[in-house]
């Protein structure tokens, strides 16, 4: 008789442990900032980042997961859901925890596991040059192989986060720049959800704008060194000098202005420049000047080393 009884009960009876009891260890880890138990129950990161998911960064966050609630469990076929809100300050949502459940042996013993969560990812452009960022006051850093491609500006990095404020920022630099952090409120999720880019770069200081004026100046420079009627790259052109040879000089200095443009690019602007291109008397002739006015923009930015790059805008 005992025998038909031991039989006659759940599987949930003979041993193992409940789905609501793993949700809610998984879940109080998240509360207690226990980043260890947290990896061991996300996907794999593919190519974002953990930065963010450091101890020392989740301790540092205001605002982060601080309480949940178990609401409802529904099982079927071998699965549980396991319905929870998640308070972060005073915002509150509803997610689920799907959970499957293992047998091994002759005996029926459940063992629940939570099905790998995907946390929320910000997209976030850092200079390109960057090798640490602080998020939340804590330095951490970023791998070599992860760091943005490209010569300068910025460049995009994705990080996993958890639920709460964030505050990302560029390392500090020279008198030249000042960081712009870049802010975000992550929702009380644990379920894919990706951020619009974000900016962590760096605005002008009024010594940075003076030395991105020069080295503007530094370009014309060059370019009045050119013996073409339209060099390369330059915002000098002399058409009525077409196939000729001769001689830049500037007659009247451009007055320079830089405005902040997207992804760690800054706009230049010369104005009220005038340039003039001689070519030289021929068979007796006299020489002939071609006089023109320099509107021109150009464009400029940090590149990898932290110096600064300009370029015109033919």
């Amino acid at each position: 008789m005992l025998l038909v009884l031991v039989l006659a009960l759940p599987p949930l009876l003979l041993g193992g442990t409940p789905a609501e009891t793993v949700a809610r260890c998984f879940l109080q880890a998240l509360v207690d900032g226990d980043m260890a138990t947290v990896q061991e129950h996300l996907t794999p990161p593919g190519a974002a980042l953990d930065l963010a998911l450091a101890p020392a960064v989740v301790e540092a966050t205001d605002a982060r997961i601080e309480s949940f609630t178990l609401l409802s469990t529904r099982y079927e076929d071998g699965r549980a859901e396991v319905r929870t809100r998640l308070r972060v300050g005073a915002r509150s949502l509803t997610t689920t925890l799907h959970l499957e459940r293992r047998q091994d042996g002759a005996w029926p013993r459940p063992d629940w596991t939570l099905v790998p969560l995907t946390l929320p990812t910000v997209m976030v452009a850092i200079p390109v040059g960057t090798a640490e960022l602080s998020v939340n006051g804590q330095r951490v850093t970023v791998p070599a192989e992860s760091r943005p491609r490209g010569a300068e500006g910025l460049g995009i990095i994705s990080l996993r986060m958890l639920p709460g404020l964030y505050e990302i920022e560029a390392p500090p630099h020279d008198g030249r720049l000042d960081p712009v952090p870049a802010r975000i409120n992550v929702p009380p999720l644990l379920s894919p959800w990706t951020s619009v880019p974000l900016q962590a770069g760096y605005a002008l200081t009024d010594t940075g704008e003076e030395q991105l004026a020069g080295a503007l100046h530094d370009s014309l420079r060059e370019c009045l060194r050119s013996t073409s009627p339209s060099p390369l790259g330059c915002p000098l052109a002399a058409p009525g000098a077409h196939g000729l040879s001769g001689s830049w000089r500037l007659i009247t200095e451009p007055e320079i202005s830089v405005s902040a443009g997207w992804m760690g690019v800054f706009t230049l602007y010369a104005r009220g420049g005038v340039a003039e291109f001689t070519v030289p008397a021929a068979d007796g002739g006299e020489p002939v000047a071609h006089r023109v006015l320099l509107d021109a923009r150009a464009m400029g930015a940090l590149d990898r080393e932290g110096e600064f790059a300009t370029s015109w805008n033919e």
